[in-house]
């Protein structure tokens, strides 16, 4: 799923969260659903990794968006 955020400074950041990583995060958190209803629900957590990929300057997908991973996913559910 490609989404859009802003950084510190206003500009918009093309990001993407790999349908792996959404799937993986689902199976984690036993949840059913479709990538969309997994994005909607764990979306400020998505955007979290996503802040944090972007400020450590990747990593990238093939277009240059910033890529949520399902390893960051893990890292971070596994931390909380």
């Amino acid at each position: 799923i490609r989404f859009l955020m802003e950084d510190d400074a206003g500009s918009t950041v093309a990001c993407r969260v790999s349908h792996e990583a959404l799937r993986d995060h689902a199976d984690r958190m036993h949840f059913l659903g479709t990538d969309g209803a997994v994005f909607e629900a764990y979306r400020e957590l998505i955007e979290d990794v996503a802040s944090e990929a972007h400020d450590a300057e990747g990593p990238f997908d093939a277009h240059g968006r910033i890529l949520v991973t399902s390893e960051a996913l893990a890292r971070v559910t596994r931390s909380a």
